[in-house]
């Protein structure tokens, strides 16, 4: 996939902005707050339906208007044209009309356009977190498998109408035998999607290790060992194997449930499920997280990403668009080399933002002929809207 031409209206600082790409490598060089950052973000909405930026949306309107809009005209691998636009306003939800028809919901788009982003927030992801493991995980599979995206939908409904029938059981000196039975009948129905989830995560850590492994052995010159080992909540004594699989898990979290029901209760609150889960990045035999240098962190970022990449690159039949995010200012030079190397031969329509001159070099000196440098048009337009 890549992008032909986006429009931004009212997005952040841009007003009225309209620019067109080269299908390689795009650069947008500048100062910081003349909205570099902002077409990405632009980019990602029309992907995932939202900002890569954790940011609410009504964040993204410009402080002179009530609503954006952002609009993507787009050629996919069978040089098929792919259009989206999502507009949104303070009064009215999120609007998404692309070529596959109108007014549709974030998870009929998610996976269209393929993304890869690569910022600075992403370092959470080795040394932070499981919040940060969970989503990078959910990342990768939402743009990849329609199904774990509609049980991560139907999760969050269900974790939410439990969570409202513990709280009315909390607040009951008494509770009645209808909000128990309440409970339990969300407790199943929360056990059944917990477990579709667990399943396809367990699957996908099994078929995205090799990715990483290998990727991390070109960035660390096959120096260390690496492996993602998947620690799913409440589970320590499940099998995964075999078709009894799905009924072991549901056994061990209905027993969890059954243990836990007076707490929570008292809580008024889930205090297990895979909304707890966490994802072991070992290196060395280690956790990462613990004990791994700041350099050591940066090059399994790099790893993870560029699985993430060729990950999704076999899955989609539909090469992934990347953004980097002020990264290279992050990175030294031979990781700078590195990334771009990785990505040399991968055919992907690449987006670069960049604000230390050095750094540019660099990426210039390396990208040589391939480069599309955007800055000039961008940031004068930027300016121009900033003021």
């Amino acid at each position: 996939m890549r992008i032909d031409k986006l429009s931004l209206l009212n997005f952040r600082n841009h007003i009225d902005t309209t620019l067109e790409f080269s299908p390689q490598i795009n650069v947008l060089w500048g100062n910081n707050g003349v909205g570099k950052t902002s077409v990405l973000e632009a980019i990602s909405m029309c992907s995932i339906t939202k900002s890569f930026v954790p940011t609410a949306d009504v964040s993204l309107i410009n402080k002179d208007a009530k609503n954006f809009a952002t609009t993507a005209y787009c050629t996919n691998e069978l040089n098929t044209p792919y259009k989206i636009s999502i507009s949104y306003s303070v009064r009215e939800r999120k609007l998404i009309n692309s070529s596959i028809g109108n007014k549709l919901l974030p998870k009929e788009i998610i996976g269209e356009i393929p993304l890869v982003v690569l910022s600075p927030d992403n370092k959470c992801i080795t040394n932070g977190s499981p919040e940060f493991r969970r989503n990078f995980v959910n990342g990768i599979l939402s743009q990849s498998n329609k199904y774990y995206l509609d049980k991560l939908y139907e999760h969050r409904r269900i974790l939410k109408q439990r969570n409202s029938v513990l709280q009315q059981l909390g607040k009951e000196m008494n509770p009645t035998q209808q909000l128990l039975l309440y409970l339990e009948q969300w407790t199943a129905l929360f056990i059944n999607t917990n477990a579709e989830i667990v399943l396809r995560r367990n699957e996908f850590i099994n078929e995205f290790n090799p990715y990483f492994v290998d990727a991390y052995r070109i960035v660390s010159n096959s120096k260390e060992d690496v492996k993602l080992v998947y620690q799913p909540d409440s589970l320590s004594n499940a099998d995964f194997s075999g078709i009894d699989a799905k009924d072991n898990i549901k056994n061990e979290l209905q027993a969890r449930a059954t243990s836990l029901q007076s707490t929570e209760i008292r809580r008024m609150t889930t205090m297990f499920g895979m909304q707890k889960d966490d994802l072991k990045i070992l290196l060395n035999g280690g956790i990462a997280r613990e004990f791994a240098s700041q350099g050591q962190h940066k090059s399994l970022l790099i790893a993870l990403k560029f699985a993430e990449f060729r990950y999704l690159l076999a899955k989609k039949s539909e090469t992934p668009i990347i953004l980097f995010d002020d990264i290279f200012s992050e990175l030294d030079k031979e990781r700078v080399a590195k990334v771009i190397n990785l990505l040399a031969d991968s055919n992907a329509q690449i987006f670069i933002t960049l604000t230390e001159p050095d750094i540019l070099d660099v990426a210039t000196n390396i990208i040589k002929k391939f480069i599309q440098i955007t800055d000039k048009n961008t940031t004068e337009k930027c300016n121009e809207y900033n003021q």
